[in-house]
């Protein structure tokens, strides 16, 4: 900690009605910190792996800064300084707040499941699962502890809803269907095979009427023989009488990659700008090579306050890519930051 920030925290008197959360607080923060240093089982083994970073430090330096700010006995200078600590460098070293949030809610005993979308709003969506009454009884708590987690977090973009939790079942085929899907199948493959076609898959949907078929091989291969495969396709299933069907001919490819740099700090700054409403920012990309982080923004390019906002974000994000911790990350990798308006002008 910053030997400047450690003076003023000193300094501070705690009021009494705060002071047994700090004590609790920081209790916790050093029971998860052992935790992390001894995990008992596997599944502790590899929750320590995953969040290594959030330590006990980091912990109560959390607590601390959400209790100093949210309390009107902090002192001028100490609000200064925690004006000038890095926002994005807080979120990388805690829990995402999708994590906290759902965390929150199962060790209440709630049976939950969590999401966030940014699109067409901004919504923090738990559904709950459970009988009517049991929903009818727990969503106001629910909604409760979601709203607390995320002013702690300082986070004012996000609606919540909470619902039910339904369950949806497969679409089951009828019998007629069955054989249609079948027939088609079976006809399709033969028929390739005797073309001597490569590919790994014919799948038939007959409620959508789409015959499904995926190429083996290169680009060039699967450009060469498409619409041929297609063709065939279609005779086949108009000569056992299916007509109308439509042909998906692709060339689908899995390769595995290791996650690159951006993928490790993009998470961040799109948390940290996507759900506070100051920043107005409603998407985060990236290319990988080079490095370019895109932030798109609600604001139009017009606006008087456009360029300072795009300054003030790339800022920010130049803070965070050039810490201690990010750097060692990049390994002086170079960056573009592009900060665009909602009409799709560069505002940084």
């Amino acid at each position: 900690m910053d030997n400047k920030i450690r003076q003023e925290m000193n300094k501070i008197e705690i009021p009494m009605e705060l002071n047994n959360r700090v004590i609790l607080g920081m209790e916790n923060a050093k029971k998860d910190y052992e935790k992390q240093l001894k995990p008992d089982s596997k599944g502790d083994r590899k929750i320590w792996s995953l969040r290594k970073k959030t330590m006990f430090f980091s912990s109560v330096a959390v607590l601390l800064l959400g209790l100093f700010i949210s309390s009107a006995f902090v002192s001028p200078t100490m609000a200064k300084v925690i004006s000038n600590i890095p926002y994005l460098e807080f979120i990388f070293q805690s829990q995402s707040v999708d994590s906290l949030i759902y965390d929150e809610l199962l060790e209440k005993g709630y049976n939950i499941t969590t999401g966030i979308r940014y699109e067409p709003e901004k919504i923090v969506e738990v559904s709950i699962e459970g009988s009517d009454d049991y929903y009818n009884e727990v969503k106001d708590d629910v909604e409760k502890i979601v709203n607390r987690v995320l002013i702690s977090k300082g986070y004012d973009a996000y609606s919540v809803k909470v619902n039910k939790f339904v369950a949806k079942s497969d679409y089951v085929l009828n019998d007629k269907e069955t054989i249609e899907k079948n027939q088609l199948e079976s006809e399709v493959t033969k028929k390739l095979k005797q073309l001597d076609y490569k590919f790994d898959m014919v799948q038939v949907d007959p409620t959508e009427k789409t015959i499904f078929i995926n190429i083996v091989g290169s680009k060039e291969y699967y450009n060469s023989i498409q619409d041929t495969i297609e063709k065939k396709a279609i005779e086949v299933a108009n000569a056992n009488k299916y007509k109308s069907y439509r042909i998906n001919v692709t060339r689908v490819t899995v390769k595995v990659t290791k996650p690159d740099k951006g993928a490790q700090i993009i998470p961040v700054i799109a948390e940290g700008l996507l759900s506070k409403k100051e920043f107005k920012v409603t998407g985060v990309s990236y290319k990988s090579k080079p490095l370019s982080i895109m932030i798109k923004t609600s604001i139009l390019s017009s606006d008087p306050t456009a360029k300072s906002l795009g300054t003030e974000i790339e800022s920010m994000i130049v803070d965070f890519l050039t810490s201690e911790e990010i750097s060692s990350i990049l390994k002086n990798e170079s960056y573009e930051i592009i900060v665009n308006s909602k009409d799709n002008k560069k505002i940084n």
